[in-house]
Parts: structure tokens; C-alpha cells; sequence
């Protein structure tokens, strides 16, 4: 079994010159903070972090990123910006992409920062759930088990994963 975390970031400025210039606000630290410590102990080590590079998600992942540190767990060996998994992100592409890391010898467990509507509509996807039931708030959490054959091939398609648990801040 392989597992893909998504984290949508934490609340965010109203504005800013532009979306991708927004930054978290302190509640939406403290959210991310809430979420990631109820997650820790049964966070297993990340193999890969792909962010948004949105500032807000850079942030997040900084910030969750701190907690894990701050708890001993052991930083992920690659953390990527990714373009493709922004607000208006491609569900296709990042399907593609998560096939092939998956696929990868030794690479079990995937973080994505990113931001809704994307973040639900991929989870919805990848779960086979009914479309615009799974709205993420503000740094909610999912982890989604992704099966693997017998030949050890990762099932990345839709509707083959399946929603393990999802958590909110509790603040």
C-alpha cells in the first residue's frame, strides 16, 4: 500500500497584488500547527513534498514542516515546487505524475500543499467520491490509501483510492 497526504494551507490573507502573493495569517499557522500534531503519530516518514508554489502553500509547508522537525520526524528526501497543483490545478497531469513517482522503487508516502478547488477535486478523483462533496477548509488533511498489485505497481487511477481518514484543526 502506498499513501498520498493532501494538505490544503492554512487561512490566508484576504489580499494581496495577487492570489499567488497571499500570505498565511497567524491563525492560519496555528491551524496548520493543530493539524499536523494530531497527525504525528501516525504520520509515517515522507517520501516526496510537492508544494504549490503559491506563497501561502510555501508557507504551510514550511510551518508543517517545523512541527514534524520540532517532533524528530526525519524531513522528506525531496520537496518540489509544483506548478501543477495551484488553485486551477491539473487533476490529469498531477495523475500522471503521481503514477510515476509511485512507481519508483522505495517511494511510499507523498505530501501535497496545495489549495481547493483543486485539493477536493482530488480527492473526489482519486476516491471515486461524488464530485463537490469534499470541500477542504483551511489546513485540513486527508490520507488516501493507493493500492499496489501483486507485481507491486501502484494503482493510481480514479476511483482505486481510498479515503483513510481526514482531519481539521482543532481551533
Amino acid at each position: 500500500m502506498k499513501r498520498l497526504f493532501l494538505l490544503r494551507h492554512g487561512q490566508a490573507q484576504a489580499y494581496a497584488s495577487t492570489d499567488a502573493q497571499r500570505n498565511l495569517t497567524d491563525h492560519g499557522r496555528l491551524e496548520v500547527n493543530s493539524t499536523i500534531e494530531q497527525v504525528l503519530e501516525t504520520l509515517p516518514l515522507l517520501d516526496e513534498v510537492w508544494v504549490s508554489p503559491y506563497c501561502r502553500a510555501q508557507q504551510t509547508w514550511e510551518q508543517a514542516s517545523s512541527v514534524m522537525t520540532g517532533q524528530s520526524l526525519k524531513a522528506p528526501s525531496v520537496v518540489v515546487s509544483q506548478p501543477a497543483i495551484t488553485p486551477a490545478g491539473d487533476i490529469g497531469a498531477i495523475m500522471a505524475l503521481l503514477e510515476i513517482s509511485f512507481n519508483q522503487v522505495g517511494l511510499n508516502n507523498i505530501l501535497l500543499v496545495t489549495h481547493q478547488p483543486f485539493v477536493g477535486e482530488l480527492l473526489e478523483h482519486v476516491c471515486g467520491l461524488e464530485a463537490g462533496r469534499y470541500f477542504l477548509g483551511t489546513a485540513h488533511m486527508a490520507a488516501i490509501d493507493i493500492p499496489v498489485t501483486e507485481q507491486h505497481v501502484a494503482m493510481v487511477a480514479a476511483g482505486m483510492g481510498s479515503l483513510r481518514w481526514l482531519k481539521q484543526p482543532l481551533i
